[in-house]
């Protein structure tokens, strides 16, 4: 069985991928070739998840000369499934994945430099260009140098280096966290405290307190974090007829940053920052986009809700530190919008278009 190793990127520190063969991406790697001799596999590319958070993840791939994305596969910490059935018959394949919304604090990112079309939701999508005028997202692959063969297996890891054991454990503890639960650490190890923090919730949705790790725990725990995450942070709102993309700026202890884009459809909702909302003041840019790609303009002005507050930005899904020298730094520089969020913990930003 071939495998390779990918580690995260995140809003901090960039996240990494675990691949089995060899793997070229812009962060940092760990890169292990592993030819096991043991009884034979079944014939699948498969993703496995040693990290502690649940990732939804994405491949691509060339088939009879046509590029082809195909995703989310959702994959609890600790475990591996299939992501493409039959034996690997190309020699380069393209890897991506995210952790859930679920979770508190910033996406974790596994992704490299090859884009490629996506959407929300499930997808099978023919071709790599034009994703936006297609009316697609995009997001940035990993490379993924492979042998043909019968089997294939990428691992999603990160600086932690759990064991797949040791990530299940984790990853029950960081959904803990995520529900509330006073955890110190998120290190693997299934101790008494974290039982004790398993039987607790298992009681307060009326389960048999076993304190025993599952499938349908990992379920629980992320209903739970869900619900959590509907009662605060910032939202956009699109009450317009167009496709939305958004970005927000904000301070952290490290300075400013942006973050963007968020895919806003007509009529939907979309989270631009989870958990309680820290600070009074936020920044919102966003603009619309019609079937063709292109700002509409509606009264002789384009469709943009945005402001003075001078922000960095680029065309593709970006996390920036620092709001100064973005031309200078290959940047785009932004006019965002100050929000005074008067301290509330959950703040809906709604996107109107004019009248004509």
């Amino acid at each position: 069985m071939e495998r390779s190793a990918a580690y995260p990127n995140d809003s901090a520190a960039r996240p990494y991928l675990s691949l089995a063969g060899s793997i070229a991406a812009a962060f940092a790697l760990a890169v292990s070739l592993l030819v096991l001799a043991a009884a034979p596999a079944k014939a699948d590319y498969k993703f496995c998840n040693a990290t502690s958070y649940v990732l939804k993840s994405a491949i691509a791939y060339q088939s009879d000369g046509v590029w082809k994305s195909q995703g989310w596969h959702q994959i609890l910490p600790g475990n591996c499934a299939p992501v493409l059935r039959g034996e690997i018959t190309e020699e380069m394949y393209y890897v991506f994945a995210r952790s859930i919304a679920a979770h508190k604090g910033g996406t974790k990112y596994f992704s490299g430099n090859e884009r490629f079309c996506t959407v929300p939701g499930d997808f099978l999508i023919e071709g790599r260009e034009t994703c936006v005028a297609r009316g697609y997202d995009a997001h940035h692959f990993t490379k993924v140098d492979t042998k043909p063969g019968k089997d294939w297996t990428t691992t999603f890891s990160e600086p932690r280096d759990y064991s797949i054991k040791q990530a299940k454990i984790a990853g029950i503890q960081r959904l803990l966290i995520d529900n509330e639960y006073k955890l110190s650490r998120v290190d693997g190890y299934d101790g008494r405290n974290t039982t004790r923090a398993i039987m607790s919730f298992q009681r307060s949705i009326n389960v048999k307190p076993d304190g025993d790790v599952s499938d349908a725990l990992f379920e629980q725990l992320i209903a739970g974090a869900e619900q959590n995450q509907r009662k605060a942070g910032l939202s956009f709102c699109n009450q317009t007829e167009y496709l939305v993309w958004a970005a927000v700026g904000y301070e952290t202890d490290r300075g400013p940053e942006s973050s963007g884009w968020i895919r806003v459809e007509p009529g939907a909702c979309e989270k631009a920052i989870k958990g309680q909302l820290k600070k009074r003041d936020y920044f919102t840019y966003a603009e619309a986009v019609d079937e063709n790609g292109l700002i509409p303009v509606i009264g002789g002005r384009e469709l943009i809700w945005g402001g003075d507050a001078p922000f960095c930005t680029k065309p593709t899904r970006f996390q920036i530190q620092g709001r100064e020298r973005c031309v200078e730094r290959g940047l785009d520089t932004t006019g965002f919008k100050r929000i005074d969020t008067g301290e509330k913990l959950i703040w809906q930003e709604t996107l109107t278009a004019p009248a004509p």
